[in-house]
């Protein structure tokens, strides 16, 4: 999709999207190009039919991604613009892709490499990653971290956003936002795996349950429980919900249709 010298790189194997954050001379900071590159394959990677899970990761050892490129930003400062007059911070054409994606959290990440993290579906995270939030220590913002409300208790969300002090990936690992510690260097690995459990299950089930559980944080419990069940009205009524059980009784992988 890209160049090899791009500053994302994307590729697809066995079913698998990989977007590989590739600035490691720059610890993967996110420039505009890279703003515009993630935006392009979370425009498409619903489409494509040969893309059943998302890995995201970063070049190197170093880094994940430390966040915007602050040395972009004193530029565009001093032309009198902001990062942020030319990209939305939270993402949300990340956000809105059906399909799963999955963080491998190699070394730093940091502000809006934090954010990646964070809007990723699983994360897995090697014992050298460190997290942090580090607007506070550069007079900028975090607004797009008030999610973090649903999946992290209140005092951690204000310990990471207000001291903006690294934390541990075998404490994020311990209060639930890493699904799982890898071994240093070893992120990538453990994440592809999960992706390969994932790509085998039924496709329509994986998207549904994706989509009910994040509108729930929304709608509340009721509600939520009632969206679900409108949502997954497609999947109780596709071609796959019939394969299922048949390969079941047939011992016999299942041929998923995703329809």
């Amino acid at each position: 999709m890209f160049s090899r010298d791009s500053a994302v790189l994307y590729e697809k194997k066995n079913q698998i999207g990989i977007v590989t954050l590739n600035r490691p001379h720059r610890m993967n900071a996110i420039s505009l190009e890279v703003f515009e590159k993630l935006d392009q394959i979370w425009e498409s990677v619903d489409e494509d039919n040969d893309v059943k899970v998302i890995v995201l990761t970063g070049s190197g050892d170093k880094a994940f991604c430390a966040g915007m490129d602050l040395r972009e930003q004193s530029e565009l400062s001093a032309q009198g613009k902001d990062m942020l007059n030319f990209v939305d911070p939270t993402m949300p054409k990340m956000n809105k892709v059906q399909k799963p994606i999955i963080a491998a959290v190699n070394g730093v990440a940091a502000a809006g490499g934090f954010l990646l993290a964070q809007n990723a579906d699983l994360r897995v995270g090697s014992h050298n990653a460190r997290f942090s939030i580090r607007e506070s220590k550069v007079g900028r913002g975090s607004p797009w971290a008030v999610p973090l409300l649903w999946m992290l208790p209140l005092n951690i969300s204000l310990e990471l956003t207000m001291m903006a002090e690294p934390i541990s990936a075998q404490r994020m690992y311990e209060i639930g936002f890493l699904n799982r510690l890898a071994p240093e260097g070893d992120a990538f690995k453990v994440a592809t795996e999960m992706a390969e459990i994932i790509k085998n299950n039924a496709p329509l089930s994986v998207m549904a349950a994706k989509q009910s559980l994040k509108e729930a944080m929304d709608l509340g419990r009721s509600l939520g429980i009632k969206n679900a069940e409108s949502i997954h009205e497609k999947v109780y009524s596709s071609l796959d919900a019939i394969e299922g059980p048949r390969a079941f009784a047939e011992k016999r992988p299942p041929n998923w249709q995703g329809r």
